[in-house]
């Protein structure tokens, strides 16, 4: 019995860890694109605009057996002035990004409006 309750606690603590590194990579990937991002950005708008939630809506090899990705990600863009709230209007932009040329660089960018009432839930970095 001793060794089950063991066992159990080693699989119930190896749950958040292996979410948290999930999460962990997710966020160095994220800190190599911001850059990118904010270029892509402020080509598109003419000015660097705010922005929140990324999230990563897939990422494929481009050729398996090599480091060659094609990533898309999502941020919410927004108004903001300092020490306010964001406010509309709210638009989801769509990065697609490759590493074809040895560096990310962004292929593509498609801008959707959202609603003025969309409220910003993001996951926090860890």
């Amino acid at each position: 019995m001793k060794r089950l309750t063991i066992l159990l606690c080693m699989c119930l603590y190896s749950i958040p860890l292996q979410v948290n590194a999930d999460a962990m990579l997710e966020d160095a990937f994220f800190s190599v694109l911001f850059p990118k991002i904010n270029g892509a950005l402020e080509k598109r708008f003419g000015v660097l605009k705010k922005y929140d939630c990324p999230k990563i809506v897939s990422m494929n090899k481009m050729v398996n057996g090599t480091y060659l990705f094609r990533a898309t990600l999502e941020v919410i863009v927004y108004e903001q002035q300092p020490g306010q709230e964001p406010k509309p209007p709210f638009q989801k932009v769509s990065i697609n990004f490759n590493n074809e040329d040895g560096e990310w660089e962004a292929k593509e960018l498609q801008v959707t409006s959202l609603p003025n009432s969309t409220k910003l839930t993001c996951r926090k970095p860890v």
